[in-house]
């Protein structure tokens, strides 16, 4: 991951990417920190989960605590020009909005189920669709994927024209949680800002429900205990 953040910033321009780049030296920091603490060069303890772990990876570790459930799978859903529109109007946030949409759709189906996901815009200068979309994890039976990814396409993405392998709702097996949880994860500092523009203030990318934030934290403290002295 250090690699990757290094091999970034060489492709950003120094006088024109002032935020990006401050934004990815802070993932290198918090990487070199963790791994300092597993080489027994700093503390022997991992970075404060409360105070000092950086959003993005926060999430990345409710992702992969959600993605080990049973029932887990891979979510994608490309919004359609209306439910986009919407999303960012809303008070509480676009994120909060679109899982609660996301949420009561599935209550119709009789489904109750634990759902983790960040916001992300597509590159380009179409206008076709809306550039907003997100990529997640949510519980629903196997048997039952069909069925609400027709659901969802209609309560999100009804408007949105499919182009090739793009599918308004994506729901498919998580073959690799730990790979699919920083994908989901990505562009969390780019979407915030983009966000931000959009919204004339500070908003948060990202969703996560409660059980996926508690496991989350207990899954980034279990690796700590593994290289605590006193364990």
């Amino acid at each position: 991951m250090r690699e990757r953040n290094v091999a970034a910033i060489s492709e950003l321009d120094p006088d024109l990417d002032h935020e990006q780049i401050a934004q990815i030296e802070a993932k290198i920091s918090f990487i070199d920190q963790v791994a300092q603490s597993y080489a027994g060069k700093g503390s022997g303890k991992l970075a404060d989960w409360p105070k000092h772990v950086p959003a993005e990876i926060k999430q990345f570790f409710r992702l992969l605590w959600l993605a080990r459930q049973p029932d887990a799978v891979a979510v994608t859903i490309r919004l359609d020009h209306r439910t986009a529109t919407k999303a960012l109007d809303a008070k509480r946030g676009p994120a909060n909005h679109l899982a609660a949409i996301i949420q009561r759709t599935l209550a119709k189906l009789g489904i109750s189920t634990d759902l983790a996901f960040n916001l992300e815009y597509t590159h380009g200068a179409s206008t076709e669709n809306h550039p907003l979309h997100l990529h997640g994890i949510v519980r629903i039976p196997v048997d039952r994927i069909e069925e609400v990814r027709l659901t969802l396409r209609s309560a999100l993405a009804e408007g949105y024209r499919q182009r090739f392998g793009n599918l308004a709702v994506h729901i498919a097996e998580i073959s690799n949680p730990r790979w699919w949880a920083g994908y989901c994860t990505k562009e969390h500092g780019i979407s915030a800002g983009i966000l931000k523009k959009a919204r004339g203030k500070r908003t948060v990318p990202d969703y996560a429900c409660n059980s996926a934030r508690d496991g989350g934290k207990t899954l980034y403290e279990r690796v700590g205990e593994l290289f605590s002295d006193e364990s």
